[in-house]
């Protein structure tokens, strides 16, 4: 029977909060999934000019990365947070265009007409994001328009035991675990500006710790009062593994512990042969 990584770390208990580490400025680029291969930058069909200019705007805080709707549309490129798209000519004037997104020029174009949500598929790079990812995209897919979102399968995007990964654009929020049962739900929270609890992976901009707080009092929060505002105010470490977090919600203290502990989690279905590596993670809860 074949093992997934997503299905060994929902069992072990590994927490999603704490997880959403994110690039701050991503741009990608419709290509058919068919020819997606691993790394992307192997895609079949690339030119050599286009595969070097999208290696070399990856990183330092740069992803660049594929997506595909599956309806043959042409080639285009997505910037986000500034949620713009472009038409390239061809390959050479697309990559043009991507060496001056890396050194942080616009791309130009038009705004993008809605807000994206992003689902990896990307079988290619692991089997959870295909297993988990597509029914999940096929979901949203379905149940999109009704909320006036666009959705897209992309590239791998990192977390594939969080299968599957989920990140709605340009808000930068970032989401795994997802159900097709629960889109209809998780889709409602999105197109109302709200956090989706079950799936949040959370806020990107925090550190690891205080994610897992800033989640720990969405929790605590939820069904009391809605959330006007939130806000880290100061962490205080007890020792090593120790700490209390004061999250100021709509103005009000509130105090969250946190626990460093331990998980045996595979980081994706590949590693799986081998025992799997221990990964220290924050839990989070509210005081009472």
């Amino acid at each position: 029977m074949h093992r997934f990584c997503t299905d060994h770390a929902i069992g072990c208990g590994e927490p999603l909060p704490g997880t959403a580490a994110l690039a701050e400025r991503h741009l990608f680029m419709r290509w058919p999934k068919g020819n997606w291969r691993r790394p992307r930058f192997e895609t079949v069909g690339l030119s050599d000019e286009l595969r070097t200019q999208m290696r070399a705007a990856t990183g330092d805080g740069r992803y660049v990365g594929l997506v595909d709707t599956g309806d043959g549309e042409a080639l285009e490129l997505l910037s986000f947070p500034d949620a713009t798209s472009i038409v390239p000519r061809d390959q050479a004037h697309a990559a043009e265009l991507i060496a001056r997104w890396r050194d942080g020029h616009p791309l130009g174009g038009e705004p993008l007409p809605r807000r994206v949500i992003l689902c990896c598929t990307d079988a290619k790079t692991d089997a959870c994001c295909a297993r988990y990812g597509f029914p999940v995209f096929k979901a949203l897919v379905a149940a999109a328009p009704a909320f006036d979102l666009d959705v897209l399968q992309c590239t791998h995007i990192g977390g594939c035991h969080f299968a599957p990964s989920v990140i709605v654009m340009p808000d930068r929020q970032r989401y795994g675990r997802l159900t097709p049962a629960a889109v209809p739900e998780f889709l409602a929270m999105v197109a109302r500006h709200d956090i989706y609890l079950p799936g949040y992976r959370g806020n990107p901009a925090l550190t690891e710790l205080e994610q897992s707080a800033e989640a720990a009092a969405r929790r605590w929060a939820d069904g009391r009062y809605p959330i006007e505002r939130i806000e880290v105010a100061e962490v205080k470490m007890l020792d090593e593994d120790t700490a209390t977090i004061e999250v100021r919600l709509n103005a009000e203290p509130i105090t969250i512990n946190a626990q460093r502990q331990i998980f045996p989690v595979y980081g994706n279905c590949r590693d799986m042969d081998g025992e799997a590596p221990d990964k220290a993670r924050w839990v989070a809860w509210a005081s009472p």
